[in-house]
């Protein structure tokens, strides 16, 4: 398991992510992917302690999850709307994945998370 420390939760003054909060991301992601890929269960998938350390990375590992949805789509949803307590999708859309993903990452864009 990765233990987080104060430095991995830090942003730099021009708000992107640090890299030692980049490495800790990647690697928990990594962890996600690798250890839940076999599960037919998205609810397991979300369970996982990995992804529940991504989310508790808070508001600063935003960027890097609306990155990680651009280029490698997952199920990244829930740990965004869990860190934002919010949802930019609208309720009729809820279950076509490829509109929830550009919504997710139309709302990144705006609020200037993402490029």
């Amino acid at each position: 398991m990765i233990e987080l420390n104060e430095e991995q939760r830090a942003v730099s003054v021009n708000g992107e992510s640090s890299a030692a909060l980049e490495e800790t991301f990647r690697a928990l992601a990594d962890e996600w992917r690798v250890e839940t890929e076999m599960h037919s269960s998205i609810s397991k998938k979300l369970r996982h302690p990995a992804y529940q350390k991504i989310i508790a990375l808070g508001e600063p590992a935003i960027p890097l999850i609306l990155r990680e949805l651009r280029d490698r789509p997952g199920f990244w949803f829930e740990a965004l709307k869990a860190i934002t307590r919010q949802s930019p999708v609208p309720h009729d859309e809820r279950t076509d994945l490829r509109r929830v993903r550009e919504h997710w990452l139309n709302w990144g864009r705006e609020k200037r998370y993402i490029e």
